[in-house]
């Protein structure tokens, strides 16, 4: 930054200044301060001319003579004076020859000032050199106001605080700056130029507060006669977030404890979603008025409320248990069964279908055990057992013994079957996504069920091939949508409907629903 400050200066210099001084002449005490801008960062040269203007504006009248701010007034200022240049073609030896010339030409200091703009706002950094002595210093500021950022940086190399004297009656009071508690009357600072609010505050007096745009080096002194409070007005208001107006003007939310003129006053309490109140108040002087309200919902935001209670209170429990009655039917007619060892002959056999269509349904009761996380759960283990309620009419082929074939008969020409069906589904680990909106719960769950069916023929005769039945396994892929309601507390009501696809081709897919009764603990 240094090196970079005297380069500055001499290219700035070299186009006016003279070779050098007549010999003999003696140069003159130094008594001038150069003021050198350019831009911190690409393309922000507009900054320059503005930060010129600001460092005039800043200074001290009186120290305004002997400032040379920018290249345009340095080019006026070398207009007829000639620099010595003896130390820096080597003619005469010096300690920093470029510096003896700048204290010839009457500098005595050179600050480099570099302005930019970033997200933090303004930003200044520079540099200041004497060239009598060499002396070096540094500052770097940034404020998003454009006047606090140059003002910070300016008040290292100059003095430009203006004093501040504040007193109060009576004393005691506490003194803000700019929002700042800085301490209590009577009370002496000094602050930077620029505009500051000062704000006096006395407990049972009304707070005063004024702004002043203060110059440089200004003796500011403030005087306030605070007023004491006759009065005092307390409120508390419910639900959270409500405002407390006094005659029209916000004056606090949810409570308010301060002071107040005697008199009539209207006091008004405001809450979206709530039922305003207002409140004729007659405040005696030295007296303390005390309000406690609560505001009363409107019918949407009652039932707003009550959703959210219900809702918080639903998916705070976490596991569940649930009985259910089912009604199941079959999506197809295929069965894959095989004979249940009672007849060794009869280990192969063929299923024709399930001949009734309208007969393929099952009644089937079913519990199962689950826990849920706010939006995610699992069902952990369930099964439900299923029973026909009327005749299922089944087709079978058989082999025939001599030659082989098969015969779509099972006694003469008999080739059906009528048959009551048993069926037991075991399901595990099935994921679970639900959403829940006051006391109503909607969920989808998909996973993977074991399913065993079990045929016994109706009216068995005694000559029947298949006596202990039929009976088939698979796997069933299936998905359900469930919505429940709670009713008291954890106790709730549920339907569902469930879907299942056959894996293994045994027995045909599934529509089934599911009405039930459960508790989440």
């Amino acid at each position: 930054m240094f090196v970079t400050c005297l380069l500055t200066v001499s290219l700035a210099l070299t186009a006016s200044a003279a070779p050098g001084m007549p010999p003999g002449t003696q140069a003159g005490a130094p008594t001038q301060t150069l003021w050198l801008v350019q831009p911190m960062y690409p393309g922000q040269d507009a900054l320059v001319k503005r930060t010129e203007d600001g460092i005039g504006a800043l200074l001290p009248q009186d120290l305004k003579a002997q400032q040379v701010i920018g290249r345009e007034a340095l080019a006026g200022y070398l207009q007829g004076r000639e620099g010595d240049l003896g130390c820096v073609t080597g003619a005469t030896r010096c300690r920093e020859p470029l510096e003896s010339y700048l204290a010839s030409l009457g500098l005595e200091r050179v600050v480099l000032l570099q302005a930019g703009q970033d997200d933090a706002g303004y930003r200044f950094r520079a540099v200041s050199v004497r060239p009598d002595s060499g002396a070096r210093a540094q500052a770097e500021t940034a404020n998003p106001a454009f006047e606090k950022a140059l003002a910070g940086v300016l008040v290292k190399f100059l003095t430009l605080n203006a004093t501040v004297e504040a007193v109060t009656e009576p004393a005691g009071a506490t003194v803000f700056v700019d929002g700042v508690k800085v301490g209590t009357t009577p009370y002496a600072t000094e602050v930077l130029p620029g505009e500051h609010t000062f704000r006096f505050e006395l407990a049972s007096h009304l707070p005063k507060e004024e702004t002043r745009v203060v110059a440089s080096r200004e003796p500011v002194k403030l005087h306030a006669a605070l007023e004491k409070v006759p009065a005092r007005l307390v409120v508390k208001v419910l639900p959270e977030g409500t405002r407390i107006l006094v005659d029209g003007k916000q004056v606090g939310t949810d409570a308010v404890d301060q002071g107040i003129q005697p008199g009539s006053r209207t006091l008004s309490l405001v809450q979206d979603g709530y039922e305003p109140q207002e409140v004729k108040a007659e405040i005696a002087p030295g007296a303390t008025y005390t309000l406690e309200r609560e505001l009363k919902p409107t019918s949407m935001q009652a039932f707003k409320l009550a959703m959210r209670r219900r809702q918080a209170a639903t998916m705070a429990r976490q596991s569940y248990l649930e009985g259910s009655y089912e009604m199941l039917s079959l999506t197809g007619t295929a069965l894959a069964t095989h004979p249940t060892g009672s007849n060794p002959g009869l280990s192969d056999f063929r299923t024709l279908d399930v001949r009734a269509p309208g007969s393929r349904r099952m009644m089937g009761l079913g519990v199962e055990y689950g826990r849920y996380g706010q939006y995610f759960g699992v069902m952990l283990v369930g099964a439900t057992y299923y029973r026909t309620a009327d005749t299922w009419t089944m087709g079978v082929s058989i082999p025939d013994g001599a030659s082989g074939e098969w015969v779509d008969r099972v006694r003469g020409n008999d080739n059906a079957l009528d048959t009551q069906a048993q069926m037991m589904s075991l399901r595990a680990l099935q994921p679970q996504l639900r959403y829940v909106v006051g006391p109503f719960s909607f969920a989808i769950q998909a996973g993977v069920e074991v399913r065993g069916l079990l045929l016994k023929e109706k009216n068995r005769p005694e000559s029947a091939p298949f006596e202990d039945g039929l009976f088939a396994v698979d796997l069933h892929g299936s998905a359900q949508a469930s919505a429940r309601i709670f009713v008291y507390e954890g106790l709730y009501a549920s339907v569902a409907y469930q879907y299942g696809i056959s894996l293994l081709k045994n027995i045909a897919g599934t529509s089934n629903l599911r009405g039930g009764l459960g508790y989440a603990f």
